[in-house]
C-alpha cells in the first residue's frame, strides 16, 4: 500500500524554522503514531520530499531515525515500509518511560517553582479544548507535553527526548485507544491531581499517582488486542495472560 498524506496531517506548525531532516523525521513519525500510515504501508521518498519541499538527503536521515526506532524497516533496493506494532517494542517502550517519569515525578516535587503553573494552566486549556472537539490528536499532544513538563519541572527535559525516542510503538497504541470511552475526562483529572501533588511537594503522592496513571497501559493493551485483533504482534515468549504483571511499574 502506498499511502500519500496532506501537509495538513502534520501538526508541527513550526516546521519552517526546523532542520529539514526533523522536519520530515515529525511529518513521518505523526503520520505513523496517528495511524494515517499504518503497519505495512509504503513510504514514498520520492512523494514524501515533493511534499515537505526537501533534498532526499534529510529524508534519509529522518528514515533512519525511524527505522532505529523501530517504527520502519528499511529494505534495500526494496523500499521503505512502516513497521508492525510489536507487542515487545510496546513493554520496552513502557518500562523505560516509566522507570524514568517515576523518578523525574520525586524530583520535581522536591524542587517545585510556582513558575511552571502557567505552563500546566496552559496544558489543561488546551486539553479541555481537545475534549470538546473531540480532537485525538491534539489531545495525544497535550498529553505528551503534560509529561514533558515533568521532566522540565525537574530539570533533565533532555530526559523527555529519550523516552521520545524509546517510545514509538508505545505511543501508537495510546494513540489508537484515545476514543475509548471515558478516556478525555480520565487524563484530565490524572494530571490535576499529579501536579497539585508536585505543587504541595508531596513527592510520595505524586510518585503514587503517577503510578497508577502509566499503570493503565494494560489496559490500554487490552483495548488494542480486543479492539483490532492483529494490530499487535506477540512475538514468542510473551504470554498476555502475564500482562499486567509485565506492564505495571514497580513501586519505589
Amino acid at each position: 500500500m502506498n499511502t500519500r498524506l496532506q501537509q495538513s496531517d502534520f501538526l508541527q506548525a513550526n516546521a519552517a524554522a526546523q532542520p529539514k531532516a526533523l522536519t520530515a523525521y515529525n511529518y513521518i513519525r505523526h503520520a505513523i503514531i496517528t495511524m494515517k500510515m499504518e503497519p505495512g504501508a509504503t513510504i514514498s521518498e520520492k512523494e514524501t520530499c515533493a511534499e515537505l519541499g526537501v533534498s532526499r538527503t534529510p529524508m534519509r536521515e529522518a528514515v533512519l531515525r525511524l527505522a532505529q526506532e523501530g517504527l520502519v524497516n528499511v529494505v534495500p533496493s526494496g523500499g521503505t515500509f512502516v513497521n508492525s506494532i510489536s507487542l515487545r517494542g510496546v513493554i520496552e517502550g513502557h518500562l523505560i518511560r516509566s522507570s524514568l517519569e517515576l523518578r523525574m515525578v520525586r524530583i520535581a516535587a522536591r524542587s517545585y517553582d510556582a513558575v511552571r503553573d502557567r505552563d500546566f494552566d496552559l496544558l489543561m486549556f488546551l486539553q479541555g479544548d481537545a475534549a470538546k472537539r473531540q480532537d485525538y490528536d491534539q489531545s495525544f499532544a497535550v498529553d505528551n507535553d503534560f509529561h514533558r513538563l515533568i521532566c522540565a519541572m525537574a530539570g533533565f527535559p533532555d530526559v523527555w527526548q529519550t523516552i521520545h525516542n524509546a517510545t514509538g510503538q508505545l505511543d501508537r497504541i495510546r494513540r489508537f485507544a484515545i476514543p475509548r470511552s471515558g478516556y478525555f475526562d480520565e487524563v484530565e483529572q490524572e494530571h490535576r491531581a499529579i501536579y497539585d501533588a508536585i505543587r504541595a511537594g508531596d513527592a510520595d503522592r505524586a510518585h503514587e499517582l503517577l503510578r497508577r496513571h502509566l499503570d493503565d497501559i494494560a489496559a490500554v493493551v487490552e483495548y488494542v488486542f480486543a479492539d483490532r485483533p492483529g494490530l499487535i504482534v506477540q512475538e514468542p515468549g510473551f504470554d498476555l495472560s502475564t500482562l499486567e504483571v509485565m506492564l505495571a511499574p514497580a513501586a519505589q
